[in-house]
């Protein structure tokens, strides 16, 4: 069970990733490029990945949205990067 320090700690953490993004931007020649939009809300992001040896070199999103999506997309950025496809 979360306690209000746990929530505050996280509220804070999307915030920043939502005013900070990590990897914002395109990718100049990605080997992979995807985009996805939620109709229901209007959020859109996409993702471009450079892979080297099957292993994802570098990572960027773009896109707009609320700031779950786009702290979401940031947050997935840095876990992505240095993972094997």
């Amino acid at each position: 069970m979360s306690t209000a320090a746990d929530d505050q700690f996280y509220r804070e953490y999307i915030l920043d990733h939502f005013k900070n993004p990590r990897n914002y931007g395109r990718l100049e020649s990605p080997d992979i490029s995807h985009e996805e939009d939620n109709p229901l809300c209007g959020d859109v992001v996409g993702m471009d990945f450079r892979v080297k040896d099957g292993v994802i070199e570098d990572i960027r999103f773009h896109g707009r949205g609320c700031a779950i999506s786009q702290a979401s997309a940031s947050l997935l950025t840095e876990r992505l990067k240095g993972l094997p496809l």
